[in-house]
């Protein structure tokens, strides 16, 4: 039909004797057939000779010629690939080993492998195992896939199995770096930098179970309305070389894993567990941030940084010392002196509480923990509350983190800043259409500086406007990385940029750095913005496995409760044209009411998503913010979707 087109003949023509480059998607059909999808939208056929060569959804640059009067892309460079990690099952041909994919990546879906040494001899046909591409046909002289097995499914470990489908499906690394990356490490800079506090009574507060250890903290009272705070952190730069193999791995994580029931580390374990945790009675390498408050929680601006030895005197535990403070239970401080920051510890808190009602903004959002078993088969889910322990450690590291910021911009101008902006300014007027209908006047100017947002907040708080501040929650950003200093608006603050949690965090180890060479005077590069790029991403990437992974855990727990039709008290959070999402107050599932539950006849129901209300017959029945009582109706066995309807 198209033999005589005379648009593709002068493109045949044109294309005849010249070659150009593209970027673009590959998308695999089968064995012979798969295309190019540039950036532009424009589609070329994959020749067919080079199909092996490349994997479903690869990004590459590819050479578009005319080949026999044919149009056609050859994939030349690969510029990122769609897999990392992938589960498959083995198959042993002429001893070799090989792995098919259980999604279909290629297009003859096996991939030749190896494994460690004297494991092979192990391995059956049909075995699952875990695997990474380590050799890609663009990417090397090497014609060929080549993956390595880093993870057997056993017997032992096959209940890990869903965690794994759910990090390989974001290529998320699902085992810690190795310990062997520590075997010629050192301390790098045992200089006169470092201070002696090893005498000064420093104390750790964590989880029991807790053994990354990267805080600790020393109080001294200088009157009756000031303290003087030491905070100590794990200094795991003072081992890593940068560009080192190691801070590359670091580099390409990110972050800790935190996940339902599994975590992966982003340091080896003897680096983040021995090495660098702050352990009681045991000399450890930190950076110190010293600061001063006041009795009204106000931060003095004199700041000070430095490298030190400290010496953990106890390791307590949230339990416990909330228990203490409220009077509860037969724990008691081992001597005087914990007793004594402990009690420094809470004055602390009760100095820069009154600060934060006024300054930062608050979300009354619940948190979730799933209980499981020694197989990660669930038991409970239960809500978790921040005792009085969790708020005081967590208010002095966020103090710690606004003197590393104001410490940074005033002598760097950059760094690893957190930021937020507040009302995502294409839909300002939205916000203040919303507020006037609460007879709350303002501007685009007083919304869009951190002073009228927090005049607006307390207002708001004071009023108790609970469904307007629900209904304020879309049209805020979320904070996301960048090098220069900028407003955190729910902080309440001018910059914010964290360096506590360097063990756990690859952006803070950034940060310890750049202290660093202003505690040293040294010239310092402003981190990349393929470092924000990445950094903004891998947190993108791992809250999607975590809200996949949560999906699947609530089926998991859920699904009885269709057939015992369990009533379960919930809170509205969204009201759209076709229904209403809520949330279950007992475990923190999602789910959805669609419109034909919510009364039979849906002529009648008038639903007005905009202000969140629902009237049937006229009458209002349902608005945002509204606790209902519901039952499971049914659970989507394919995207774990958990559809309820009202309880009788």
């Amino acid at each position: 039909m198209l033999h005589n087109n005379k648009l593709l003949l002068s493109l045949k023509k044109k294309f005849s004797n010249k070659s150009f480059l593209v970027k673009g998607i590959i998308k695999i059909f089968n064995k012979k057939s798969a295309i190019l999808e540039t950036e532009s939208n424009q589609i070329y056929e994959i020749f067919n000779l080079y199909i092996k060569n490349v994997i479903h959804k690869d990004y590459v640059t590819a050479s578009i010629k005319n080949i026999d009067n044919k149009i056609v892309a050859i994939p030349i460079k690969l510029l990122k690939s769609s897999i990392n990690l992938f589960i498959g099952s083995i198959k042993i041909n002429n001893n070799k080993l090989f792995i098919i994919p259980e999604k279909k990546y290629l297009h003859n879906l096996t991939i030749e492998c190896y494994s460690k040494k004297n494991i092979e001899y192990f391995v059956q046909n049909k075995n699952k195992v875990v695997a990474t591409i380590i050799n890609h046909p663009l990417k090397t002289k090497k014609n060929i896939f080549i993956a390595k097995i880093i993870e057997y499914i056993t017997h032992n470990n096959k209940y890990l199995i869903p965690w794994w489908s759910i990090l390989s499906k974001y290529n998320l690394e699902i085992n810690p770096p190795s310990d062997d990356l520590c075997k010629n490490i050192h301390i790098l800079d045992k200089s006169s930098y470092r201070k002696d506090l090893t005498k000064l009574c420093f104390v750790t507060i964590d989880n029991n179970d807790t053994k990354e250890i990267d805080d600790a903290i020393f109080i001294k009272e200088i009157s009756k309305k000031e303290l003087i705070v030491y905070v100590a952190i794990a200094d795991p730069t003072s081992y890593i070389l940068e560009n080192s193999e190691l801070d590359k791995i670091a580099l390409k994580r990110m972050f800790t894993n935190y996940l339902p029931g599994f975590t992966i580390p982003l340091l080896p374990k003897f680096l983040s567990e021995n090495l660098c945790s702050l352990n009681p009675n045991e000399i450890k390498s930190a950076l110190i941030c010293k600061m001063k408050i006041n009795n009204y929680g106000i931060l003095s601006k004199k700041i000070n940084f430095s490298l030190a030895w400290i010496k953990s005197k106890a390791k307590l535990n949230y339990f416990n010392v909330s228990n203490w403070l409220k009077n509860i239970g037969n724990w008691n401080p081992i001597n005087n002196n914990i007793k004594q920051q402990i009690l420094l510890l809470y004055k602390f808190y009760k100095y820069r509480i009154k600060w934060k009602k006024q300054n930062v903004l608050f979300f009354n959002n619940t948190d979730y923990k799933f209980i499981f078993n020694n197989k990660r088969k669930i038991l409970n889910i239960i809500i978790e509350k921040k005792r009085i322990a969790h708020k005081i450690i967590e208010e002095i590291m966020i103090a710690a983190n606004i003197c590393a910021a104001k410490i940074l911009k005033k002598k760097l101008g950059f760094g690893i800043y957190n930021i937020n902006n507040g009302f995502n300014f294409n839909k300002i007027n939205k916000v203040i259409s919303l507020l006037k209908e609460y007879n709350i006047k303002c501007n685009a100017s007083t919304l869009m500086n951190l002073k009228g947002f927090k005049k607006i907040n307390n207002k708001l708080q004071n009023l108790n406007l609970k469904l307007l501040i629900q209904r304020l929650k879309k049209y805020q950003l979320k904070t996301i990385f960048h090098a220069n200093p900028a407003p955190h608006f729910c902080l309440g603050i001018n910059c914010y940029a964290t360096w506590t949690s360097p063990i756990r965090k690859f952006g803070d180890m950034i940060n310890h750095r750049l202290l660093k060479s202003i505690i040293k005077k040294d010239i310092v590069n402003k981190p990349s913005k393929e470092i924000f790029f990445l950094m903004n991403k891998k947190k993108y990437l791992n809250k999607q496995a975590t809200k996949d992974l949560s999906s699947w855990l609530y089926y998991k727990y859920l699904k009885n409760s269709i057939y015992t039709k369990e009533i379960f008290i919930s809170e509205i959070i969204e009201i759209l044209y076709v229904g209403i999402r809520v949330r279950l107050i007992k475990n923190g599932a999602y789910a959805f009411i669609p419109k034909k539950f919510l009364y039979p006849i849906t002529n009648e129901i008038n639903i007005n998503s905009k202000i969140g209300l629902i009237y049937i017959k006229n009458k209002l029945i349902f608005k945002l913010c509204d606790t209902i009582k519901v039952v499971i109706k049914e659970i989507n066995t394919d995207t774990y979707n958990i559809i309820v309807k009202l309880a009788k």
